[in-house]
């Protein structure tokens, strides 16, 4: 009966043995199998995450694009109103253009108003200064031969600003014979008002 018990216990021992060794191979077995799983997680969430990147990059791609169009779109209204606004001024200015004697007309009364403009602003004001000089106390108390150098001072000052004059009224005189036969176009008109052709009519 002892020798009996004895093998008994060591029968259980060795299948406390086998079952202790095949726990610790499953454990093994299931910790491969985890890692595996982690790695192809990880591997999974790394794609996704450039596959979300690239949806990002996407969508502000499609964003940008659609606010240049957006822009392009607003930019191409305001030309043609633009355009259709200045059509109607160059129409509504040749009908009055053509109601006082014709583009040439004008411009002769343009150059007109300039010369008088360039009369005014050379001649009578440099007058008036050598009129204020030559009253003035300080002028009346130089002696003659003083008084009489700064008179040719003047006088040489009066045929320099003489020909300064002459200089811009024939600019203007050229200005005028360059007209002859010519109509008023649309980038005159917006030269006239101070508007960017190649802005409002895209070459």
């Amino acid at each position: 009966m002892v020798t009996k018990l004895a093998v008994s216990k060591n029968e259980y021992r060795s299948k406390d043995g086998f079952k202790d060794g095949y726990q610790v191979a499953n454990r093994k077995d299931l910790k491969r199998r985890n890692e595996k799983r982690e790695v192809t997680l990880i591997t999974d969430i790394n794609q996704l995450k450039r596959k979300i990147l690239h949806l990002k990059s996407g969508i502000k791609i499609l964003n940008s694009y659609e606010k240049e169009t957006e822009v392009e779109n607003l930019a191409f209204k305001w030309r043609r109103i633009c355009q259709a606004g200045m059509a109607y001024m160059l129409n509504s200015t040749l009908i009055k253009i053509d109601k006082m004697g014709g583009y040439e007309e004008l411009v002769r009364r343009e150059i007109e108003a300039e010369k008088r403009k360039i009369e005014y602003q050379f001649s009578d004001n440099l007058e008036q200064d050598i009129e204020n000089l030559l009253e003035s106390e300080e002028f009346k108390m130089l002696s003659t031969d003083e008084q009489q150098e700064y008179r040719d001072k003047m006088d040489a000052k009066r045929q320099e600003v003489e020909d300064l004059q002459q200089k811009e009224l024939q600019k203007l005189e050229e200005k005028l014979g360059k007209t002859r036969e010519t109509q008023m176009t649309m980038q005159e008109l917006a030269r006239r008002l101070n508007v960017d052709y190649k802005m409002v009519f895209e070459e």
